[in-house]
């Protein structure tokens, strides 16, 4: 008999353009009847919407599924008719069911989606493995061999009705909050795909452009956080397969390496096709873009061969996480294959470790998440369906048409972990040689708040997540340097650490508590490196906002290990990380 294999099981993820949005380009089997869906967004809709207005609701029902965005009475596939995004979701609740109103959705939108764009009623979607279909929750996080999913979590209520025959046992039960929240505990880091969610956004340069005769452009339109289509003013010597640079800056674009500009959210594109004319090309890419976009704005394509330098820094709202998982038996029968997927997902903590003889390994520690959906339709207790609509499968709740994400659709890692060996701890401007082990804690205090507003199809999980109170925390042990005299002033003592203790970074200028810079650097090959910078400048400072890290314990106990250590715990307010290496686009 087969059975579900944890060794068969899968998890991919993909970033968010807004809370909840799972990305990926899906367009179903169209119904096409006369008695069937067929309108127009009559405003526009942002990526993050629940509910959409349209120009007419005749003949819709509870349950039905719709494809937003795409051709008008067409499959969309992507090429030269279809230039935008399109995606399904499912209306759990409507305000009139003729003439113009509004459809509740089952989750948030994942795309923008502009006034008058095609709305239309569509069924049971085909898997493909054409380019017609696009999802784009086919990342792996690192390597990792366990998950602590964020199954549905209800909340199942009692009640004690007095004078009734049930006595001292309930008398009826109710339905209250649901939630969801997992974990990814201790997983390799091969790439920067992990390091930015718990801390803010990634912005990414190139090491060098092409020559001024090849790729220079500008965007003809602005263009949106999750976009998977920009629109460029000229395809001259445009190259599919390569790298695009949105510089953010307007202007006469840059031509050689001396003057590479980046502005306030650079970041770098892959072309996946191109469709159009010399003088307006849709360009579609291989991941959603990261940030809003000015028309304007530089465009330019990246040199052969290049490195990238990925810098992330802090932001007050975190971008959110899709997982899906998917698991299959061991016969490999796909019609049995189980898949769900949680949207929404915020990392409220998170660990960044390595040890003596290890990897640098991650973990996120807590992720919880608005909601989630799956694949299976059916119930056998259901006599009827829990849905009104005659086109809906009967079944369950939280039913939605979505890709199925196989192994053939992941680009696993290829790249080699970073390794304790290849790494440099720096305290105070002094590189400690003989570091144990090393553990950087990341707490955002998030708070899943429940909202009194309308909640349809059966939907009682949070409203949003807000991000509380940031802190941060490192954990080290380290076998104590060689000893020096007491009057000694060079920081490369065993002593120095019990100094520092005693100062309390707070080094007598009269202007308060000032603390010492932190470095923590993996050097993987040339080009190859993460740097981990405390504080975000690099350097300490007293007044507000410049304080650097300082240590709260470090006591030197007397063991039976033969060179005495300290165990150092550490606070620091804010830091940067900085990843140079070759691969140009993250998700």
């Amino acid at each position: 008999m087969a059975v579900y294999r944890s060794d068969q099981a899968q998890l991919t993820i993909s970033a968010e353009a807004a809370q909840g949005g799972d990305p990926e380009l899906i367009s179903g089997t169209l119904v096409g009847g006369s008695s069937d869906i067929d309108t127009t967004l009559s405003a526009e809709a942002n990526a993050g919407d629940t509910q959409i207005t349209v120009a007419d609701t005749e003949d819709v029902s509870v349950g039905d599924f719709i494809r937003i965005g795409g051709p008008d009475g067409a499959a969309a596939t992507i090429g030269t008719d279809v230039t935008e995004e399109f995606e399904i979701r499912r209306i759990v609740q409507t305000s009139t069911t003729d003439g113009a109103g509004t459809f509740f959705l089952d989750r948030p939108l994942a795309f923008y989606h502009p006034s008058g764009d095609d709305v239309e009623e569509v069924t049971n979607v085909a898997n493909t493995t054409s380019n017609e279909f696009y999802s784009y929750i086919t990342t792996v996080p690192g390597v990792y061999e366990s998950v602590t999913l964020p199954d549905f979590t209800p909340t199942i209520e009692p009640r004690y009705l007095l004078g009734t025959s049930a006595n001292r046992n309930f008398t009826k039960a109710y339905s209250g909050t649901q939630s969801f929240s997992g974990s990814l505990p201790s997983f390799v880091v091969v790439d920067a795909t992990p390091l930015r969610f718990p801390i803010g956004k990634m912005k990414t340069n190139p090491s060098a452009y092409l020559a001024s005769s090849d790729h220079t452009s500008e965007l003809q339109a602005a263009a949106k956080k999750g976009d998977v289509w920009i629109n460029l003013k000229n395809n001259t010597n445009l190259d599919v397969g390569g790298f695009l640079h949105i510089t953010d800056e307007t202007g006469t674009a840059p031509s050689s390496t001396s003057t590479i500009t980046s502005g306030t959210n650079p970041e770098v594109v892959k072309v996946q096709s191109t469709t159009g004319s010399s003088t307006s090309t849709f360009v579609q890419l291989s991941q959603p873009l990261r940030f809003d976009h000015a028309v304007d704005v530089n465009v330019q394509e990246v040199a052969a061969s290049p490195t990238f330098t990925h810098t992330i820094t802090e932001t007050f709202d975190l971008d959110t996480l899709t997982w899906n998982v998917l698991f299959r038996d061991s016969s490999e029968t796909a019609a049995n294959d189980l898949q769900r997927r949680y949207v929404g997902g915020i990392v409220d903590s998170a660990t960044l470790s390595a040890s003596e003889g290890g990897m640098l390994m991650m973990s996120y520690d807590s992720v919880p998440f608005l909601d989630m959906v799956h694949n299976q339709e059916d119930q056998a207790t259901v006599s009827t369906n829990l849905f009104n609509s005659s086109n809906a499968p009967a079944g369950m709740p939280r039913f939605a048409l979505m890709n199925k994400i196989t192994s053939s659709d992941i680009d696993f890692p290829s790249t080699e972990p970073y390794y304790f060996s290849q790494g440099s701890f720096t305290l105070f401007g002094q590189e400690f040689a003989r570091v144990r082990n090393v553990a950087l804690s990341i707490a955002n205090s998030v708070e899943p708040r429940y909202y009194i507003s309308p909640r349809h199809g059966r939907h009682r999980g949070p409203s949003e997540f807000r991000e509380g109170r940031r802190s941060y925390s490192l954990s080290c042990t380290i076998a104590l340097p060689d000893t020096v005299a007491s009057t000694a002033t060079t920081v490369n003592s065993a002593n120095e650490i019990f100094k520092q203790l005693l100062l309390e970074g707070n080094y007598g200028d009269g202007n308060g508590l000032k603390g010492f810079a932190i470095t923590l650097t993996f050097t993987r090959g040339t080009n190859d490196t993460i740097t981990i910078t405390i504080p975000d400048d690099g350097t300490a400072a007293t007044g507000l906002n410049e304080a650097g890290a300082f240590i709260l314990s470090a006591p030197y106990n007397i063991t039976g290990d033969p060179i005495i250590q300290a165990d150092l715990d550490i606070l620091f307010r804010n830091m940067k990380i900085e990843i140079v290496d070759s691969k140009g686009v993250y998700i």
